[in-house]
């Protein structure tokens, strides 16, 4: 068996953390408040996810948020989700640099390791990131537009 090294796709992974940097853009305009809301779904019921996006750091080229996910039909722990994540506003590039408040991902991860990540964990964390805010961008409703919920549901 010949065991073959791991090598990054770095031209996708650029392109995703551009894709990303876009679809944070979007969500988020000038970034002038330090806090964004979001939900989706809640129909017959069941309680909707909701989205909470805070600004930690803005400097002139970075700025740092924390992305939070709290989904109640889930079981715990899988119900609440946190990223940090890196706007990078000279490259106009966006990566995930921390999942649920651990310590900074590494690009590559020798495998096997004791926390079990996967060899390009990093990569599927940005891919999860870029899934994440497309579902939000085309289902999400921001804060503003919440209707309070009718007394009958």
């Amino acid at each position: 068996m010949i065991n073959k090294r791991y090598i990054p796709d770095l031209p996708e992974q650029n392109a995703l953390s551009e894709a990303n940097f876009l679809r944070l853009e979007r969500l988020l305009g000038d970034m002038s408040k330090s806090h964004y809301a979001f939900q989706w779904g809640g129909e017959k019921g069941q309680a909707p996810v909701r989205v909470q996006i805070d600004v930690q750091e803005r400097f002139k080229f970075t700025t740092t948020l924390t992305l939070s996910k709290d989904n109640p039909a889930l079981p715990e722990p899988l119900n609440q989700v946190q990223l940090t994540l890196r706007m990078y506003h000279d490259a106009r590039m966006a990566e995930v640099v921390t999942w649920a408040k651990g310590k900074q991902m590494s690009g590559v991860y020798p495998y096997p390791n004791e926390q079990m990540y996967q060899i390009d964990e990093k990569a599927q964390a940005n891919q999860y990131l870029g899934e994440w805010l497309a579902h939000l961008m085309q289902h999400g409703v921001t804060e503003e537009r919440w209707q309070p919920a009718s007394p009958e549901q």
